[in-house]
C-alpha cells in the first residue's frame, strides 16, 4: 500500500453547490428508481416497507458533498481484539454457536449457508484464526476491515426515519422504519460507481438487534451482537441496513444488493489504522481528522437478497482487480468529512 497523507487538522474542502444540487436531484431520480426495483429479502410486495405509514420519532439526516476526503477499504487482515475474540488459549466470540441459532431460527433459509460462506457477519470460527509471528491474534483470511484503504472521489446523502425502537415481527422487509440514500464514487482504478437503496430490512443473522431496521443512537458492533465483531464497539448516530442497486460506469449490474450505512463515532487513527473497542472514543488528536467527530461507513458484503431464499452468499460485481488478478468482492467506503443533522420529532 502507499503511504497516505495525513489529514491531522486539515480543514474541509470546499465543494461548489453544482455537486450537491446534482446529487439531490440524482437522489430524487434514485427514488422514482427504487419504485421498479428489489421488494424484500424474503418476500414479495406484500412485505413492503412503511405499510401503515407510521410517524418517526427521530430523523437522521446525513450528507457529504465532493471534493471531501472519502476513502475505498481494500482486503487485508483483522487484529482479533481480547474483549470480543478472547486469546488463542480461550477463545470467545465462536461462530458454531451463531450457526446453531441460525438453523434453528424460522427465518430465512439461506441465512445459515450464508453464514457458512461470511462467518465474520457474526463471529470468528476457531480454524479462522491464527497467531503472526510476533504473536498477534488475527483473523486469518482478508476482511473488509482491515487498515489498507485509498483515497477516493465520493458524496452522499441519506434521510433516515426511525418509527420504532425495537425489530417488528415478519420479515425481514416487513418495517415502518424507512431510509433513502444514494452515493456516487470511485475506485482506486477510476470505475464510477452509484448505489441507490431501495428499502429498509431488518437483517435476519443470529443476535442483531437492529431497532426495525434504522438504528439510531446507540452502539453496534464489537460485543453488542449486532453486526460484525470484526468491527469496534462504536457509538452510531444513524444507521440502515436495507437492499438496493448497485451502478457500475453507468450500466446497473445488480438491484437485489445488500448494504449497511452507519455514522458513527470516527474508528480510524492518524494513520488510518482501524482501532479496538478499548481504544474508543478517541481524541481529536487522536482522530484521523482532528476536528471530525464522526464519519460514515458504507458497507456492500458479498451477499444479495434472493426472494424466497434470503440473504445469499454473492460477491459483489466490482470493477477493481486487486494484485492477485481478481476483483474486489465487497465495498466498504468511508466518508470522512459528512456532515449530520438529527431531529427528535
Amino acid at each position: 500500500m502507499q503511504p497516505m497523507p495525513s489529514h491531522q487538522g486539515q480543514a474541509r474542502a470546499q465543494s461548489g453547490p453544482a455537486s450537491a444540487g446534482r446529487l439531490a436531484l440524482s437522489l430524487l431520480a434514485g427514488a422514482s428508481l427504487a419504485l421498479t426495483a428489489c421488494s424484500s429479502t424474503n418476500g414479495g410486495a406484500g412485505s413492503s416497507n412503511n405499510a401503515d405509514n407510521a410517524e418517526p420519532f427521530r430523523v437522521v439526516e446525513v450528507e457529504q458533498p465532493a471534493d471531501r476526503i472519502t476513502y475505498w477499504v481494500l482486503p487485508g487482515p483483522r487484529e482479533l481484539e481480547e474483549e470480543v475474540f478472547g486469546t488463542p488459549d480461550n477463545p470467545k466470540g465462536l461462530f458454531k454457536p451463531k450457526l446453531k441459532q441460525a438453523k434453528q431460527a424460522k427465518g430465512p433459509p439461506a441465512v445459515p449457508g450464508t453464514l457458512k460462506k461470511v462467518p465474520f457477519m457474526v463471529g470468528a470460527p476457531e480454524k479462522a484464526r491464527g497467531v503472526t509471528k510476533d504473536g498477534t491474534y488475527i483473523f486469518k483470511k482478508p476482511t473488509a476491515f482491515s487498515n489498507k484503504a485509498q483515497i477516493i472521489d465520493g458524496e452522499f446523502e441519506t434521510v433516515m426515519k426511525d418509527v420504532v425502537s425495537e425489530d417488528t415481527p415478519g420479515k425481514p422487509g416487513k418495517t415502518p422504519d424507512t431510509a433513502r440514500f444514494e452515493a456516487e464514487f470511485t475506485d482506486p482504478a477510476g470505475n464510477n460507481y452509484r448505489v441507490v437503496l431501495d428499502h429498509v430490512v431488518k437483517p435476519p443473522f443470529p443476535g442483531y438487534q437492529t431497532q426495525g431496521g434504522v438504528f439510531t443512537k446507540d452502539y453496534l458492533h464489537g460485543a453488542t451482537g449486532t453486526g460484525t465483531p470484526l468491527m469496534p464497539k462504536q457509538y452510531t448516530y444513524g444507521a440502515w441496513w436495507g437492499l438496493g442497486a448497485l451502478f457500475i460506469n453507468g450500466q446497473k449490474v445488480d438491484d437485489h444488493r445488500v448494504m449497511h450505512l452507519m455514522t458513527t463515532k470516527v474508528v480510524r487513527d492518524k494513520n488510518y489504522n482501524l482501532v479496538f473497542s478499548k481504544d474508543m472514543p478517541l481524541s481529536p488528536d487522536e482522530r484521523h481528522i482532528a476536528d471530525q467527530e464522526h464519519h460514515t461507513h458504507l458497507m456492500m458484503p458479498p451477499i444479495r437478497g434472493v426472494p424466497g431464499k434470503g440473504p445469499v452468499f454473492d460477491p459483489v460485481p466490482t470493477a477493481f482487480e486487486l494484485p492477485n488478478g481478481k476483483k474486489q468482492p465487497f465495498l466498504h467506503i468511508m466518508f470522512e468529512q459528512d456532515e449530520l443533522n438529527i431531529r427528535e420529532l
